[in-house]
C-alpha cells in the first residue's frame, strides 16, 4: 500500500507500455475517502486526469488499462 503523496511523480505507461505522462496531483473523492484520479498534467487550463479505475498495478511506475488511457480529452 502506498500513500497518496507517494504517487506524485511516478511515471505512467498502459499495458501496452505507452508512456502517459508522470503523475502532477491526486485526485480525491471526499464523499467515497478515496483516490478518484491522477493528475497528469493540463490542457486548456484544465487538469488532464487518468480515472483511479482503470490502474492496474502501482510500483515503481503506475500501469494503467490502454482503452482508458485513450482519456487524453478527460479532465478533472
Amino acid at each position: 500500500m502506498k500513500r497518496a503523496a507517494q504517487l506524485i511523480g511516478l511515471k505512467i505507461y498502459t499495458d501496452r507500455a505507452k508512456y502517459t505522462g508522470v503523475v502532477e496531483d491526486v485526485l480525491i473523492d471526499d464523499r467515497a475517502g478515496a483516490i478518484a484520479g491522477l493528475v497528469i498534467g493540463k490542457r486548456e487550463g484544465k487538469a488532464v486526469s487518468v480515472p483511479y479505475s482503470s490502474v492496474v498495478a502501482v510500483g515503481d511506475i503506475i500501469l494503467v488499462q490502454s482503452k482508458r488511457e485513450e482519456l487524453a480529452g478527460a479532465t478533472a
